[in-house]
């Protein structure tokens, strides 16, 4: 018999053991030992009391992990992470475990809920509709691995931009920061990453960039991940504002890494032709970005009169 508990009512290690059997043959390899599982967990912010296991007798056999966060005064729930045993799977626990999720974020008050899933996906991308999401956006996974030549992104001469290196925090302060982004590309997320703020001769911000570093032991940059890269809405030099943040992210230009987009919204046309014309290219991984009106207590409160 299938029972589900909170994440908070289990151990590190039948967590770690859901975890491991709910992602085998995932699409990436995923596989945690008990320690990276409990340092994944909270480097990330998963709250283990909107999470749930599933149980066959006493052993773990699913989970769904999810986090918490409050945005422009809403609270967004996110899904980062629905496993299911393989002998277990194509038989209902799935959607067992979202709708033992969906009471929880009733509970603590949830706005909207919000899941990223692999494209090629289909059953778990028509599952989460059926439980009431919507795809709201593509997102890309775009990559160039060898060295960019000089002025790979076309910026005229005297463009009349500066940028300033800053904490992600302060880039999540700017009026136009994304802050529906997917959860993984969320400023809170980014601690350990870097960010730019684009300024104009005037010295104001007109534009920003989020991104992410990858050293080997020697010190080398094998790897910069590019997780925003806005301008100000609606600014009359948009397109040499973003091609600034680009220069500035991806650089040195004699570099051979592998640069590349993360979770980079489809819906951010201009920057994707800037990036095409750069000799950016698909990856081969790709996701749509799901998001769920929940229903609020009072109203689920009135339903139930």
């Amino acid at each position: 018999m299938i029972s589900i508990k909170r994440m908070s009512d289990c151990t590190f290690a039948e967590v770690t053991k859901a975890w491991n059997r709910g992602f085998e043959g995932y699409f990436f390899p995923v596989a945690m030992t008990e320690e990276m599982l409990v340092q994944r967990l909270g480097a990330e912010g998963y709250v283990l009391s909107l999470s749930v296991v599933a149980f066959e007798d006493q052993e773990p056999v699913g989970l769904v992990a999810s986090g918490l966060r409050t945005i422009n005064g809403r609270k967004i729930a996110w899904n980062g992470g629905t496993g299911v045993a393989t002998a277990y799977r194509r038989k209902g626990l799935g959607r067992q475990l979202m709708e033992a999720t969906f009471k929880l974020y009733e509970e603590a008050g949830v706005h909207d809920a919000t899941l990223e899933a692999i494209s090629q996906n289909e059953k778990a991308i028509a599952l989460y509709e059926q439980l009431g999401y919507d795809v709201v956006d593509r997102l890309i996974f775009w990559q160039r691995t060898d060295a960019l030549s000089e002025n790979p992104f076309g910026i005229q001469e005297n463009a009349g931009y500066r940028v300033r290196r800053v904490l992600a925090q302060e880039a999540a302060q700017l009026p136009f920061y994304q802050s529906d982004a997917p959860w993984q590309n969320q400023w809170q997320s980014m601690r350990d990453g870097e960010a730019l703020i684009v300024e104009d001769a005037e010295g104001q911000e007109v534009g920003y960039a989020m991104y992410k570093r990858v050293a080997s032991d020697a010190g080398k940059v094998t790897a910069i991940a590019l997780r925003h890269c806005v301008a100000q809405p609606d600014h009359a030099d948009a397109d040499t504002i973003l091609r600034v943040a680009l220069t500035e992210m991806y650089a040195p230009c004699e570099l051979e890494c592998r640069r590349s987009t993360f979770n980079l919204p489809a819906s951010q046309e201009q920057l994707l032709h800037i990036l095409q014309e750069a000799g950016f290219g698909p990856s081969g991984t790709e996701q749509v970005y799901m998001v769920k009106k929940m229903k609020m207590p009072e109203i689920v409160a009135k339903l139930a009169e």
